[in-house]
């Protein structure tokens, strides 16, 4: 591990110690609110989610991440761009990831598949009640780890996350 992950890590686990969330498991029929981080190349499954979401009566919230530092976030995306992460650890600074961060959703989706460190970082500290996603190699911040063989397509893992969240803690599987 390099001096510059160790470093942006032990941050990480310092506010961890501080974070205090009530976590619950929520399924579609109970979720009211939903925040789902994603990355702009994955934008047909974000919507795809979303549709599903609303479809159900969820509150959908999206915060979309730019790995590249000189991007420019598209008209009605709420995201931030890697150069709105603090310079060496990647941390996020941007306001509106601080906010999604603190939103108490009862359902955090992640359809990244933790492959940089502020969608990580976002996903640990997220106040939400549920939260689900792929971890990869990555460290484990979800209440409930989608399994793949190797990283998922963002439109498996979407698939696989409304397939969980419509069956789980169900009493009769329709």
């Amino acid at each position: 591990m390099s001096l510059k992950l160790k470093l942006a890590n032990r941050i990480l686990n310092s506010k961890l110690k501080a974070l205090s969330r009530n976590k619950k498991v929520f399924n579609l029929d109970s979720a009211q609110t939903a925040g789902i981080l994603w990355e702009i190349e994955q934008e047909d499954s974000f919507l795809q989610i979303v549709g599903d979401l609303r479809s159900s009566g969820v509150k959908a919230t999206g915060l979309c991440y730019f790995p590249q530092k000189k991007a420019v976030i598209p008209e009605g995306i709420d995201g931030f761009t890697r150069k709105q992460t603090s310079w060496w650890l990647e941390i996020p600074k941007a306001k509106v990831a601080e906010d999604f961060m603190q939103q108490k959703f009862d359902v955090f989706i992640d359809l990244t598949g933790q492959k940089s460190f502020p969608v990580v970082f976002i996903t640990a500290l997220s106040n939400a009640a549920f939260k689900i996603g792929y971890a990869g190699d990555a460290v484990n911040y979800f209440d409930w780890n989608i399994e793949f063989a190797e990283q998922p397509e963002a439109s498996q893992l979407a698939e696989q996350i409304l397939y969980y969240l419509k069956r789980i803690n169900k009493t009769i599987l329709e």
